[in-house]
């Protein structure tokens, strides 16, 4: 057998419209179209460093090393042709495997660029999702997405885009034609198209037959990833909406008992323009199945195309293309995420279907500015929560009763950067909670705030506790219910409960930075500092800027006494308050105290201001217990309580306050917390 040499090729397929009817009309005519088409196409083939394989008279196949440089070369070839005498030229472009039979060139990818070409009409430039991939970042390509095709002789569905860049033509739907399935030839004779008719009918049945047993989810865990829609429109400033449709869809599933897991926002955005091989993202994620898709805006309406695809098989489950203007936009994730529920065959309650359906407003100004909220507030920054906040409230200016607005408004103020203490901050944070649930008794946001102001302020555990518990049955997908539930009863003693929540939560949103700096930081709180130290490693290669990783960190080194280690990563934090109550030095100091250099400890100390103390009220408690002052270490410690300090709800498992555990004023502190 001989060796067939097959190569990657950008593959290019041009076509003369209507040529044959031009050569009856004026056969002269057609000549001069014929010539200049094989000098223009000899001419910009070349300086694009492409080649013509086979000329077929009307038409040619060509191919290119890269999708970009055809990409060039096929505009180049449309304007040039848009000059006198015009030449009626479409072009179909696909990025495939190409082999040669003797002097023929084969391959699915020349099948595939064939049947691409055939959709177009005179002056269009269509291409396959390969190609958009490959340009999709050049922001000199403006592409349209056309919609799912289904082409003989190809197995899968294909999604058709056009370039529609100036002079270009992007056909309509119903304007296209061309090589795909459903197409019917007359027959010549009945004869035969009873013959064939029999045949087709065979093949049809034995095709259904197949199907019957092939087709729909075979796997056994129902677990899905849903990736950023990508928004294909030349209008970026759109992309928080793409977002948002991607968002809504995950917290639509994440509600449904019978998924095993949904995969969470944060980490799935990382995927966000990513040209990793689905295989792999599924590998990284841990999930069966994956839903992508497009969100292009055209006009007044907004076009959104989605399939899901079972990783194991390759196969498409379910693929569905929608049309939407105006209000019909709010509805788009209740839709796919119905499709999705039915195609993984998994159950829904009547709650949970009611749930998948609701519209939160009906407003879609109103719905846009929340979006663009979230946007902001997922950018982690000081500046982006103002953002957050301004788009908060120009939300709840459209529509006064948005629940979710006030619960983005909660948020603001729960995770406050705004400089103001938690005694100010929470309770403007529970105001737009409560307000939010008045207007929606179910939301999950909301609730989830409302705990976690009950645990981390308010130091009502057993309340917290039958809360979360609510939360997780209603939206058992839900990333931020089981960390906080898993934090609190870690903090409560339940430490392997609370690390198996924080697993729950990690397994979730596993490559959110947050979700993987809190397990290794509650192993600290556990005394499992090997498990620790491990993890926070983890943490932070995965996200080498997120340096609250070195608090636990460095801690955990101290237990195991390395503590130069413990020095190493102290060194690395703020000198300055920070993050509630956080401040480098006075860790360093601390450090130092330990590990037995007095001198170095107290040197530091006393760069600290007083006023810096007070805004670290707990970790000066800390270091006043390593100084073995313990009257200092309790005016700190109930500083920290009276202020509702964050750190608080460490103070059970805290083993840099053992020393004072036996202290009467301890006691009471720990009574005063609920603790005892």
């Amino acid at each position: 057998m001989s060796h067939q040499k097959r190569q990657l090729a950008a593959i290019l397929f041009t076509d003369i419209v209507g040529y044959t009817a031009m050569m009856q009309k004026d056969e002269h005519h057609a000549v001069v179209i014929m010539k200049r088409y094989t000098e223009v196409m000899k001419q910009l083939i070349a300086r694009h460093e492409g080649v013509i394989l086979n000329d077929y008279g009307d038409g040619s196949l060509c191919t290119f090393s890269s999708a970009t440089q055809a990409m060039y070369c096929a505009v180049d070839i449309q304007q040039e042709f848009q000059n006198d005498p015009k030449v009626p030229l479409r072009i179909g472009f696909h990025v495939g495997e190409i082999f040669f039979e003797g002097d023929k060139v084969m391959g699915d990818g020349v099948n595939v660029a064939s049947r691409i070409q055939s959709l177009g009409l005179a002056n269009s430039i269509l291409f396959s999702r390969e190609v958009f991939d490959k340009i999709k970042n050049q922001s000199e390509f403006k592409t349209s997405c056309l919609g799912m095709f289904e082409f003989k002789n190809v197995d899968e569905g294909m999604e058709v885009f056009a370039l529609g860049n100036k002079g270009l033509k992007v056909p309509r739907r119903e304007e296209m034609s061309g090589k795909v399935s459903g197409q019917k030839k007359k027959s010549v004779r009945n004869k035969w198209f009873v013959i064939a008719s029999v045949i087709v009918l065979l093949g049809i049945a034995f095709f259904a037959y197949r199907m019957a047993r092939t087709t729909g989810f075979t796997g056994n865990e129902k677990t899905v990833a849903v990736l950023p829609f990508d928004n294909i429109g030349s209008d970026t400033s759109e992309e928080y909406i793409s977002d948002g449709i991607t968002q809504d869809i995950i917290n639509n599933l994440s509600k449904i008992t019978s998924l095993q897991k949904v995969i969470g926002w944060i980490s799935v955005k990382g995927f966000k323009k990513n040209p990793k091989p689905m295989k792999e993202i599924a590998e990284e994620l841990d999930v069966a199945a994956i839903l992508s898709g497009t969100v292009q805006k055209q006009g007044t309406k907004t076009r959104i195309i989605a399939e899901l695809i079972e990783v194991a098989t390759a196969k498409r489950l379910w693929g569905g293309e929608y049309e939407y203007s105006g209000s019909d936009l709010l509805s788009i994730q209740s839709e796919v995420a119905l499709q999705i529920v039915n195609t993984l065959k998994a159950s829904l309650s009547p709650e949970e279907r009611k749930g998948i359906s609701k519209n939160y407003t009906e407003n879609v100004e109103a719905y846009k500015y929340y979006r663009k909220g979230r946007y902001f507030w997922d950018l982690r920054t000081i500046a982006s929560y103002d953002s957050a906040e301004f788009y908060y409230n120009k939300s709840i200016l459209s529509d006064p009763d948005y629940a979710l607005a006030y619960a983005g408004l909660a948020d603001c103020y729960t995770f406050n950067q705004k400089g103001l203490s938690q005694n100010e901050a929470i309770p403007i944070a529970r105001d737009y909670a409560n307000k939010a649930l008045s207007l929606d008794p179910t939301l999950i946001e909301a609730k989830t705030t409302i705990a976690f102001i009950q645990s981390h302020y308010g130091f009502d555990w057993k309340g917290s506790f039958a809360l979360f518990k609510q939360i997780i049955k209603e939206d058992p997908n839900y990333p931020d219910a089981h960390l906080y539930y898993g934090n609190i009863l870690v903090a409560t003693g339940e430490t392997d409960e609370g690390l198996k929540e924080n697993k729950k939560a990690l397994s979730l949103d596993p490559l959110s930075p947050r979700n993987n700096f809190v397990l290794g930081r509650n192993y600290y709180y556990s005394h499992r500092y090997d498990s620790s130290i491990v993890q926070l490693q983890k943490t932070h290669t995965r996200a080498p800027k997120f340096i609250n990783i070195y608090v636990p960190l460095g801690l955990s080194y101290i237990q195991k006494k390395m503590y130069q280690n413990a020095i190493d990563a102290f060194t690395k934090l703020p000198p300055k308050p920070y993050d509630q109550g956080n401040n480098g030095i006075l860790f360093l100091a601390y450090a130092y105290m330990v590990s037995g250099d007095k001198i170095k400890a107290m040197n530091l100390f006393e760069k600290i201001s007083s006023e810096d103390r007070r805004k670290c009220a707990y970790l000066t408690g800390v270091v006043y217990t390593a100084f073995g002052d313990f009257d200092s270490a309790r005016t700190y410690l109930n500083y920290a309580y009276a202020d509702h300090s964050l750190w608080m709800p460490t103070l059970k498992n805290d083993p840099t306050l053992d020393p004072v555990r036996n202290e009467q004023w301890f006691k009471e502190l720990m009574k005063k917390m609920n603790f005892e």
